[in-house]
């Protein structure tokens, strides 16, 4: 037997709003606790009064730019959500110093698969949920190793947010809070799960290569041999000063297997390059991307999950920020968050950058999905 429950509250005084979320969440046998909080609240009080309320869990959270819960999207609130089950293991491993460090985890990160029999021969029963510093521009590092280690097992995640302060992202696990790091956790389950990529955004006939980039610094410095920025304008019949005020209506995406992995854009350097929120690699083929309809993705979105998961008992979600701010500018957050309340327990939080399978992309919404 599934049990999922989920809750979100907000208040002055972080330990009543913990202790409400806690009161309804509550179940016997808790295996994971996933717990999203606005930085509104002292994040280390959070995480340790979490992990002391459930012991026997795994515990993980993180920093937010605003939560989604079973109110829809809220801000300077927290959203958890406790899950029980047979048949349902799970081994969390902090990953430390990800900027610089991260190679260095790999026999950590084997050994933490293995605690509950996961390996990377084994993709049917298992996959991963990330959380991960959103301002350490390092989650390819991350995402490539677990890629190299698990090539077969399937990931969902996010990157922590900070109520878009951007001067401190956090994430927890089992009550201990770090920066520059990444929770991994691993679960082993024979109940079902699904997970799920949405998109709102579609190719257009305009395609660029990306003849020069520094996959490092996610910097793009040349499209179609000319620089990024000028080529990026041109094509647009606008002029460098306004492209960032389209660089979130017309994101660029590579396209992998019929699917659509966005790339955002930050800002424009001095040199004319492009600064990316997530790493494009040289020789890459971009697509020019436009906006669909969001209201009629998310109920595409119910529907396909419904097909796939008929019993889906709870879900999580990892939605980009710049996707909210979308929903917030054109009045659509009841709408979209209804959608996704249909399926009774939900969780969730707007992210600096999500993370699917084996990619770290950016305005996606990546979730997972849960049935007997």
């Amino acid at each position: 037997m599934l049990n999922i429950k989920s809750f979100n509250a907000d208040g002055p005084d972080t330990a009543s709003v913990v202790q409400t979320i806690v009161d309804s969440i509550k179940q016997d046998e808790a295996k994971l606790v996933v717990f999203f909080t606005s930085t509104k609240y002292d994040f280390g009080m959070v995480s340790k009064l979490m992990k002391e309320n459930f012991p026997g869990s795994d515990v993980i959270g993180c920093t937010t730019s605003g939560e989604i819960g079973p109110q829809g999207f809220t801000e300077g609130s927290i959203s958890a959500m406790s899950m029980a089950a047979d048949n349902f293991e799970t081994s969390t491993y902090l990953m430390k110093n990800i900027k610089n460090k991260a190679i260095f985890a790999k026999n950590d990160l084997v050994n933490a698969g293995q605690k509950i029999g996961i390996s990377s021969y084994d993709s049917k029963n298992g996959f991963i949920i990330t959380l991960i510093d959103g301002l350490q521009a390092s989650e390819e590092k991350v995402m490539n190793i677990l890629g190299n280690c698990f090539s077969n097992l399937d990931i969902v995640g996010g990157s922590a947010g900070d109520d878009l302060k951007f001067n401190g992202t956090f994430v927890s696990a089992n009550g201990e809070v770090c920066q520059d790091a990444a929770v991994i956790t691993f679960v082993r389950t024979s109940k079902k799960f699904f997970l799920y990529k949405e998109n709102i955004y579609v190719p257009t006939d305009i395609e660029f290569k990306v003849t020069k980039a520094d996959i490092n610094n996610r910097l793009i410095l040349e499209l179609d041999g000319k620089p990024a920025a000028e080529e990026y304008a041109r094509v647009l019949g606008i002029s460098i000063d306004q492209l960032p005020d389209y660089f979130t209506s017309n994101p660029l995406g590579r396209i992998f297997m019929n699917s659509v992995w966005i790339t955002s854009s930050k800002s424009v350097g001095d040199n004319g390059s492009i600064n990316a929120y997530s790493a494009i690699t040289q020789n890459s083929i971009v697509k020019l991307l436009k906006p669909i309809d969001a209201v009629a993705e998310a109920k595409k979105t119910v529907q396909v999950i419904n097909e796939k998961l008929p019993d889906c008992k709870g879900i999580i979600l990892f939605n980009c920020i710049l996707r909210y701010l979308q929903f917030k500018k054109e009045n659509i957050c009841t709408e979209i968050s209804s959608e996704f309340l249909k399926f009774g327990s939900v969780c969730g939080f707007n992210t600096y950058g999500e993370q699917f399978n084996k990619l770290h992309v950016n305005q996606t919404l990546a979730l997972i999905a849960f049935g007997e």
